[in-house]
This record gives C-alpha cells, sequence and structure tokens, in this order.
C-alpha cells in the first residue's frame, strides 16, 4: 500500500476506536505494513510513537467529556482504556499539568492535541542517493534481545553499550587474546557490522541481533544465527558519526523515498543498520547505512501479465524511449487521473467523465498497448480491488478519484 495511505488509515483506525481496545498487529493486517515498518514509519513523519499518540489522543478527549458531562471520573477512565483511577489520574495530570477535578473546574488548562492530518511534502523525492543491490542469503550470528517498539528507540542504544561492555571494552578494544567463545566469535565473525531488526515476535514486539556475518564455527549459548533469503535490498549509506546519520537516514528513507515510490515497496519482515567495521563510530569520516529489502513493482506485473501481447507491447514501447521520456508519459498518465479528480463531484456518466475515459483509453493505446474495452474495464476494476493502485490515483486527485474513475470506466464500457 502507498506509505501516505497507509499512515492516513492507521489514523482513521485510531480515531474510529479511540475507546476500544487498539490492536497494532490488527492495524498492520489492514494496511499491508509489517508492524515493524508500521511503527517506525509512524514515528519518523509524525515525530510520535503510535503508542504515544494514542495516549494523548486519548486523555485530551478525556478531558473534553470531563468538562462536558456529569460522569465519574472512573467511567471517563474505564471508556479510554484505564483500569483505575489512580492510573488514570496520574497519566492524566502529567499530560494536561493538572488533576482531573482541577481541570474539570477549570477546562482551560486543557492541552488540545487534535488529530493528526498526514500532509507529506517529498522534498527529496526519488532522487535521494541509494543503490539498488541483489545480495545472496547469508547467515548472521550476533547476541539477540526483544525489544518493544514504545521504548526501542531509548533501549537499543544501551543494549549496545552493555554488550561492548561485557566483550569488548576491556579485552578485544585492549588488544588482548580472546578468552570466552563470545570474544572468539565477536572477532571471527566482525559481530557489530549489523543491527538486524527482525519483526516475527508480535504484540508489539521485535527481535534486534548485534551481529555480524556467519563465518561457520561454535555459536555460542549467548547468541542467535538468523538467515537473511536472498533478495533485492536498497542500500542507503551515509557517512558521519553513526548515531545520527543512522537517524538521519532512517527518517530520509521513510519521508522521502518510500512515500508514492514509483517503482519499489518494502519486503520482508526485517531490516538491517550496517556499521562499518574500520574507524571509530564517532568520527566524521565513519560509514555505516540504512538497508532495506524492496520488491519491483515492474517483476510483479511482469509475473502476472508478462505472457500477454500486451505486456509484451507495452515493453517494447517503454524500451524504445528515454529514461525520462518515460518520466513524461508516466506523468501524463497520472496527470489524467488528476483532471479525474477535478470532476469526481460530477456523475460518472457525465460527458465530460466520458470523455475524459476516451482520452484515458487513447492515452494508453498511444504510448504503451491496445487498449480495447475489454482489457479498459478490467484496469477500471483494478484501480479500485490493488490498494496500491487506488492510493497512487487517489494522490493525484484527491479521496474518492479511483472510485469514480472505475465507476466512469464501467458506463463507458458497458
Amino acid at each position: 500500500m502507498e506509505w501516505i495511505t497507509c499512515l492516513r488509515k492507521t489514523l482513521e483506525y485510531i480515531e474510529k476506536n479511540l475507546t476500544e481496545k487498539i490492536d497494532i498487529e490488527e492495524i498492520s493486517r489492514k494496511v499491508f505494513v509489517s508492524q515493524y515498518y508500521l511503527q517506525k514509519g509512524f514515528q519518523m513523519i509524525t515525530g510520535y510513537s503510535m503508542g504515544e499518540y494514542i495516549r494523548c489522543r486519548r486523555l485530551f478527549e478525556a478531558a473534553k467529556e470531563l468538562c462536558s458531562s456529569n460522569e465519574k471520573v472512573i467511567d471517563v477512565a474505564l471508556r479510554y482504556g484505564y483500569e483505575t483511577p489512580e492510573s488514570f489520574s496520574k497519566a492524566f495530570t502529567r499530560f494536561h499539568g493538572a488533576s482531573p477535578a482541577v481541570v474539570r473546574k477549570n477546562p482551560a488548562l486543557i492541552r488540545t492535541f487534535l488529530p493528526l492530518n498526514i500532509k507529506i511534502e517529498i522534498t527529496g523525492g526519488n532522487k535521494m542517493d541509494y543503490v539498488i543491490s541483489p545480495m545472496w542469503g547469508f547467515k548472521v550470528i550476533g547476541f539477540e534481545r526483544i525489544f518493544d517498539y514504545e521504548t526501542a528507540m531509548d533501549e537499543i542504544p544501551k543494549f549496545w553499550d552493555e554488550i561492548c561492555e561485557e566483550y569488548c571494552n576491556h579485552t578485544i578494544y585492549a588488544g588482548l587474546a580472546p578468552s570466552r567463545p563470545e570474544e572468539r566469535a565477536i572477532i571471527d565473525n566482525c559481530i557489530g557490522e549489523y543491527g538486524v531488526c527482525i519483526d516475527d515476535v508480535g504484540d508489539g514486539k521485535f527481535r534486534y541481533i548485534i551481529a555480524g556475518k556467519y563465518t561457520g564455527g561454535e555459536v555460542p549459548a549467548s547468541m542467535t544465527v538468523f538467515e537473511i533469503p536472498q533478495g533485492e535490498w536498497a542500500k542507503f549509506n551515509g557517512t558521519g558519526a553513526a548515531v545520527k546519520t543512522i537517524q538521519s537516514l532512517t527518517k530520509r528513507v521513510f519521508k522521502e523515498w518510500l512515500p508514492g515510490n514509483p517503482d519499489f515497496e518494502m519486503a520482508g519482515y526485517y531490516n538491517i543498520e550496517w556499521y562499518s567495521c574500520d574507524g571509530y563510530k564517532d568520527d566524521e569520516n565513519y560509514q555505516c547505512g540504512v538497508w532495506v529489502p524492496v520488491k519491483r513493482y515492474k517483476d510483479e506485473a511482469e509475473k502476472r501479465w508478462g505472457s500477454s501481447e500486451e505486456f509484451k507491447e507495452s515493453e517494447k514501447k517503454t524500451s524504445q524511449r528515454t529514461n525520462s521520456e518515460n518520466t513524461q508519459v508516466n506523468a501524463g498518465l497520472m496527470e489524467i487521473f488528476a483532471r479525474f479528480g477535478k470532476i469526481k463531484n460530477e456523475a460518472p456518466e457525465s460527458e465530460n467523465a466520458q470523455a475524459l475515459v476516451a482520452e484515458l483509453q487513447k492515452y494508453i493505446t498511444d504510448n504503451f498497448y491496445k487498449c480495447n474495452k475489454e482489457i479498459l474495464a478490467g484496469l477500471g476494476q483494478m484501480y479500485v480491488g490493488d490498494p496500491r493502485f487506488k492510493a497512487n490515483i487517489d494522490r493525484m486527485g484527491g479521496d474518492g478519484t479511483a472510485e469514480f474513475t472505475s465507476s466512469a470506466i464501467e458506463i463507458y464500457c458497458r
């Protein structure tokens, strides 16, 4: 699902369920994104963890209800997920700066926290520096710990410090020979080159491994081995102090590269932080990066329609154009969808809508493949049936554009 639409649907779900149990795992299934990427992307883009955002919204709405009704505090507390008046009062006071009783008497003390409205300006677009690199499958070995999404950003650096203090600072870094299996494994496998995030735990948690590429040999009892399958990776590498550079790269991936990317979407349930084994992590010339497994939309299209004459014709026309020309052709198609958005308040059978469908059909025939009515009808169904197509069309013309376009096509093809 297109990333901006994914976040919007997440916010809609939260708003509809503020007084119900909100299951982040269920949200991730609804928007077709793993818990790890959903929560990481949410925090990168909004500045709030999902748990923090939900708490703030609930406490704001609870304060409004307290000030507009005579309900008991315990009833409001229970409605918004607090099991006792004490836990509610503590959270309420920390958020609003005053107790429920005080705020009820003085509504001006309410701290406003309105629903977020995701409107992202994609400043970097797809010109962000990165490489798409195929990698053979490989195994990593390292120290594993399970983290909660809510506290991971604070706890994972402590985990690194803990491992370094226990196994490196007084032995390996001091130039001493390894005396424990863990120390030997760290040296033999360059453990510390990777930080591997694995989203397969559920219940708001994920695995994180301080790892290196496994070269074989003994696996100490305190370590684990994880196999990363073969695939394509988007590698965003940077230079600078490790913590700052990794955070900056991660934000750019989720704010600039993923939203609306026309070529790639995330794949897998893991990603990698890469740290060079050379140099010091605080050095301004230190090399590190963020690697994300990806899959190409084109590969999926070829799998679904590669044997068709239309796909072959489209591939032929595309190959005869330069990259710049193909970009212009795709932009022209998106511009047609934007024009559908401008007339979506009209009836789909209106003269304007039907004329625009005819223009769409001709544009596809001229630039991609012969688009008869049977094929056009199938496209119309796909525009609303595939969340990615729907999201990209709605992004061009606003919410409801894909459905309007699909309805107009259906009428045109009867």
